[in-house]
């Protein structure tokens, strides 16, 4: 392979796991999900599948309680007649509204 002399970005590069979920969702193969005690599996059982769906949606409102707080509040004070505010406030309180739902379910 002949090299581009390009090296990508940190954020280009996605690291292995999620790079096999991607994969996985694109060719319709069970999911990859991370077990604690033996690593990732392809394919967990519907009990496996339900603790890391719920771990998940419990981890994420406070992911976007944070982003919202810390980076989505100051820049929003800091620029309030700029357009993108009334968008970017409200798509994550919208994203967290949802998953507090299905985390109280």
């Amino acid at each position: 392979m002949r090299s581009t002399g390009h090296r990508p970005l940190p954020h280009q590069v996605r690291p292995g796991p999620a790079s096999l979920r991607d994969l996985a969702a694109e060719k319709g193969w069970p999911p990859l999900i991370p077990i604690p005690a033996i690593g990732y599996q392809l394919g967990a059982d519907r009990a496996a599948l339900e603790a890391y769906e719920r771990a998940v949606v419990r981890e994420k409102p406070t992911g976007f309680r944070r982003f919202t707080t810390g980076t989505v509040g100051p820049r929003a004070a800091a620029h309030q007649n700029d357009k993108w505010n009334e968008h970017i406030v409200t798509q994550p309180n919208s994203i967290k509204s949802t998953l507090d739902l299905i985390a109280g379910s």
